[in-house]
């Protein structure tokens, strides 16, 4: 199974304009037809709200994204991704690195359930030790 971030599913919604979105969807062909699955985090789901809500017709978005999030599986924050997102932030400061919480959360649930993560976010993402990613 592959989890899809943010900036993925934005892509596939068209929000980062045409190449990237073709992007997306090239990779997800190739992963599916690999036999791979897709899932997203509620964190994600929460970032799409704040473009649902910023939207011009906060209704027609709510419903494109939905549509996106139905094909979907999620993949819940369980105590495993809790002690994961607490190592995460640690390791980064460490060695003067920072890292947007939202990005660690979404990366703590994929690593929890041992998915890796689609994203176009190749440089936040590649940091995080132990995250298999799948980018574009």
């Amino acid at each position: 199974m592959a989890c899809l971030d943010t900036s993925a599913l934005l892509d596939l919604l068209d929000r980062g304009g045409r190449g990237r979105r073709d992007r997306a969807r090239e990779l997800l062909r190739r992963l599916q037809a690999a036999g791979e699955t897709f899932a997203t985090t509620r964190f994600t789901i929460a970032e799409l709200w704040v473009g649902i809500e910023r939207a011009r017709e906060p209704a027609r978005e709510q419903a494109r994204v939905e549509s996106v999030l139905d094909d979907l599986q999620l993949l819940e924050f369980d105590e495993v991704g809790a002690r994961i997102f607490g190592k995460i932030p640690a390791f980064l400061q460490k060695r003067g690195i920072s890292a947007g919480d939202m990005d660690v959360l979404i990366a703590s649930v994929s690593l929890a359930h041992g998915h890796s993560l689609v994203t176009r976010d190749m440089k936040h993402f590649s940091r995080i030790p132990g995250l298999a990613i799948e980018g574009y």
